[in-house]
């Protein structure tokens, strides 16, 4: 009996080995772990794209497909997604994903796996068709996804990210009015090279940061209360566009935009 039990240990070993080794796995490239996005300057169309470049570095063609896993979500979430009798999307964050020439249907958890829907990468080749839209849709929260480039086979074989969205939205009057007045007054002067200068209005004690378009930070200064003035050097800061962020107790209350050149 040990023996058969043996034989089909190593009869199961076997078969994942051959399985792993049938399916390559691509490499994922400029690939983002966390997402931060304040309500109050998010654009008109309330969505966040995130891009990912998808390469294909192994010696073999690869048909590939892509599987959205929800790790956690914030409450409520539009899942399966519905819409009222006006079209509209119901209360709730919402997500879809966009590979080749297709985005899919809001709430999708994998593109078909037809031929028709698969990107075929040749060896050494690059696709930069992936794009992860998120909806926030007035919901403040976190919510993480995993996104798996695979062949048409186990995801779990392929090349997986996992992808958090932290949604903020700013005090307003009605929740907090000490916090409503609180804010950057100006940023001076705007653009900006070798430093900036930021008012302030009622300060309390918080935190300045600043983050690129993609919601990464590149810098983070304390705040203290009472504060009517603060300069802040931009050495080492990339030119760019760059959103600057006045949070007090976590939240943003006031947020601007600010060039760098």
């Amino acid at each position: 009996m040990k023996h058969i039990t043996r034989f089909f240990g190593i009869l199961g070993l076997f078969l994942s080995l051959s399985a792993q080794a049938q399916f390559s796995a691509p490499t994922l490239s400029g690939t983002t772990d966390t997402v931060y996005i304040d309500l109050d300057t998010l654009g008109a169309a309330g969505v966040v794209a995130v891009y990912w470049d998808v390469l294909n570095g192994t010696e073999e063609t690869l048909d590939l497909m892509v599987t959205r896993t929800l790790v956690d979500t914030v409450s409520p979430f539009n899942y399966p997604f519905e819409i009222d009798e006006n079209g509209v999307p119901l209360e709730g964050s919402y997500e879809r994903f966009c590979w080749g020439q297709s985005c899919f249907n809001f709430g999708t958890d994998a593109s078909p796996a037809i031929p028709g829907f698969f990107v075929t990468l040749e060896p050494g080749d690059t696709t930069d068709t992936f794009v992860s839209d998120f909806y926030p849709n007035g919901v403040t929260g976190t919510t993480t996804l995993r996104y798996c480039f695979h062949q048409d086979g186990p995801p779990s074989l392929g090349a997986c990210h996992e992808l958090t969205f932290v949604v903020t939205g700013s005090v307003d009057a009605v929740t907090s009015p000490a916090q409503a007045k609180t804010g950057i007054a100006q940023m001076m002067p705007n653009p900006a090279s070798d430093a900036v200068q930021i008012r302030f209005e009622n300060a309390r004690d918080g935190v300045i940061e600043f983050r690129n378009l993609v919601g990464q930070v590149g810098r983070a200064e304390k705040v203290q209360a009472g504060a009517t003035f603060q300069r802040l050097d931009l050495d080492g800061m990339a030119d760019g566009i760059w959103l600057v962020s006045y949070k007090v107790e976590g939240v943003a209350v006031s947020t601007k935009r600010l060039v760098i050149r």
